[in-house]
């Protein structure tokens, strides 16, 4: 259902460490699904199941509070506090270079003037090894298809995509990453 009014958690998690750094992992989770310890909970066990998602070097920055915002304004009306630990990541190998990244895209299932609500993510700082013939391999495809079915059908949250320029924002019911490796023009350095 495509929601106007009703406020949102914005959780983001800041990367650093690495070439590229500092990364803003943002995602959007209804308030109606639970608390913002929960939703920022839930997003970290997505971006990394264990310190050996991302190559060596990457540092997840301790999060301590979690954004409210107001869909229609895309305010922020005020925060809660949160307790993420920090986590360094000593996944092996040599990392893609940070303009290479994966993505995750999301589905509602909603429409609004005639356009499907979507969403997407990137997902930074992979090994050259989870890379076969310049996509994706199979193992990591399937490890990040796992942790995005999670992500929107098992926790005690609601994974919500967020549409600012349409001022509100809808359930994700729908999520895979995408079979090639996206390209971030902006990371090239």
């Amino acid at each position: 259902m495509v929601t106007y009014t009703s406020p949102l958690y914005r959780v983001t998690q800041v990367a650093t460490g690495v070439a590229g750094s500092p990364y803003y992992l943002t995602a959007y989770f209804s308030q109606a699904g639970g608390t913002a310890q929960q939703a920022a909970t839930g997003w970290r066990n997505f971006l990394s199941a264990g310190v050996s998602s991302y190559c060596a070097g990457l540092v997840f920055a301790v999060v301590s509070d979690v954004s409210i915002v107001d869909p229609v304004t895309g305010d922020v009306t005020g925060t809660t506090p949160v307790t993420l630990a920090g986590v360094t990541h000593t996944g092996a190998g040599a990392p893609l270079p940070p303009s290479v990244q994966g993505l995750a895209r999301f589905r509602t299932g909603q429409y609004l003037d005639g356009h499907e609500i979507r969403g997407r993510f990137n997902v930074p700082w992979q090994a050259e090894t989870d890379s076969d013939a310049g996509a994706p391999n199979t193992g990591w495809l399937s490890t990040w298809n796992a942790r995005l079915a999670t992500l929107i059908t098992g926790g005690t949250f609601i994974h919500a995509v967020y549409s600012p320029t349409k001022h509100c924002w809808a359930t994700t019911t729908a999520a895979s990453m995408w079979g090639q490796w996206a390209i971030l023009r902006g990371r090239r350095d």
